[in-house]
């Protein structure tokens, strides 16, 4: 099992657009969401075997989907790198911009609460 996939957690009380996005979703084995210190938020679903996710940076975006070559190693798309450390941070890296380095909360709407009282921990490297 790839790091930090301990934990996840399936869909539940989510909107009936949000349940039926990811039963199209194939192989959909998770999902965690993080707060960034910028103020933005992350929808991170796991597919598959754990090496390939999408990201929702935006709440009505269109995912980004990585994929890894093995466990631990870093998740390569489309002009975004991520990688995934101590199974509560997550790190986005495009290039000619900053690193942006999330802390994962519990709940979507959760998340800019977190950080905008100091409890989210992630920063831009």
């Amino acid at each position: 099992m790839a790091p930090g996939l301990f934990g996840c957690s399936p869909a539940t009380n989510k909107s009936e657009a949000e349940a039926s996005r990811d039963r199209e979703l194939p192989n959909f084995i998770g999902e965690h969401f993080y707060a960034c210190p910028d103020g933005s938020r992350l929808d991170v679903d796991f597919l598959g075997d754990g090496l390939t996710l999408d990201i929702k940076t935006r709440p009505n975006a269109a995912p980004e989907r990585v994929t890894s070559p093995a466990s631990g190693r870093t998740y390569v798309g489309r002009n975004l790198n991520v990688s995934i450390s101590g199974g509560d941070q997550i790190t986005l890296k495009r290039p000619g911009a900053r690193a942006l380095a999330c802390k994962r909360v519990l709940a979507y709407q959760d998340a800019a609460d977190s950080v905008a009282g100091g409890q989210g921990k992630g920063s831009a490297a």
